[in-house]
């Protein structure tokens, strides 16, 4: 093993702290291999791109005497004869990457102003721009400028480094219950079999009706496994089945619950809870921040208040022309109508 590899022992945890003797159904050691991540978050690297998009993008690069100060991956696409910039398939966010000097706080600031002034100026022509930044990005201000608007969405962090028994002790009473009553009744293991993780997300909607790209997700979840990027925490409950799953991804300094499967009808609850909880405990062993990954509901957000966090912002930044605007605005009416009679004929 050389100096850049490092061996994690994924030690079975008690819920008030302490560790229990480890057993081999409960121990997963997995070599990371080198971690030679280049972005605090995978969604940056090339090789996401490549993978998200199927090599459908490119990177715009500033240089001023010849050094690199900012780089970022543009993705575009047409939607009804508009070109639009945006964000890939499960990427969750992405920006610039800013290489600056060191400096004072105005001279930095000033730096990324002007930087993102340049960037906006170097974009390839387009009708719509939209992209997610992720929490604590510095660039949100500098598009503002550049007339972008800034919508506020939420996620929840667990921050590294952590002091997990104190992480624990303040989620609320509900969720440790949850969690407690899961771990009696399931055991999580580690592992790569992405073709379960497809069979456990098609037991709830037909392969019809799901909505998920597979060959997309299995090609970027491949990319980062090959590079000790990825691994898939299963539950199994005491027959060894297996009810849920989730894909956790990471880069330099995150690691985002990136995807999660279960069987509606495995009828154990607060299996979720109980992976999102050994995800963070995974995370804090790579030394790694732990990204909840926003939410797509009312109930999900308040699922996730129960683990006693902050909600952190990731602003969204966006622009589009007129027309374009007016497309969405009809499409949304459209979308709302068709729903509507959908709804009157259930």
């Amino acid at each position: 093993m050389n100096d850049n590899e490092m061996t994690v022992d994924f030690s079975r945890v008690v819920l008030d702290g302490s560790r229990e003797n480890s057993e081999s159904d409960a121990l997963f050691s997995i070599c990371l291999g080198p971690r030679n991540a280049k972005h605090p978050d995978p969604f940056n690297e090339e090789w996401w791109m490549d993978a998200a998009t199927n090599g459908n993008f490119e990177i715009i690069e500033i240089r001023h005497a010849g050094i690199l100060r900012l780089s970022m991956p543009v993705f575009l696409s047409k939607r009804m004869g508009f070109t639009c910039i945006g964000m890939p398939i499960y990427t969750r966010t992405l920006g610039p990457t800013f290489y600056l000097p060191p400096s004072k706080p105005f001279k930095h600031a000033q730096n990324v102003r002007n930087l993102i002034e340049e960037l906006v100026g170097r974009l390839p022509r387009h009708d719509s721009i939209r992209i997610r930044l992720p929490p604590g990005d510095e660039s949100a201000f500098g598009f503002s400028l550049q007339d972008f608007t800034c919508e506020e969405q939420f996620t929840f962090r667990v921050f590294y480094p952590s002091d997990i028994q104190s992480i624990w002790k303040n989620c609320d009473q509900k969720t440790r219950n949850v969690i407690r009553s899961a771990q009696q009744l399931v055991s999580v293991d580690y592992g790569y079999d992405f073709s379960d993780f497809v069979r456990l997300s098609l037991l709830n909607r037909s392969e019809k009706e799901n909505r998920n790209d597979f060959e997309t997700m299995e090609r970027i979840f491949n990319a980062a496994k090959i590079r000790n990027q990825a691994v898939i925490l299963t539950a199994r409950n005491r027959d060894g089945k297996k009810i849920a799953a989730a894909i956790i991804v990471w880069g330099a300094s995150n690691a985002y619950f990136w995807q999660s499967a279960r069987d509606m009808s495995c009828g154990i609850g607060g299996v979720n809870a109980l992976l999102l909880w050994k995800s963070i405990e995974l995370a804090d062993r790579m030394g790694l921040t732990f990204d909840f990954d926003s939410y797509g509901s009312v109930n999900s957000a308040k699922f996730l208040a129960g683990f006693g966090l902050t909600p952190l912002v990731r602003t969204e930044v966006s622009r589009q022309i007129l027309p374009y605007k007016l497309f969405k605005l009809a499409n949304g009416m459209m979308l709302k109508r068709a729903k509507a009679s959908a709804d009157l004929k259930a």
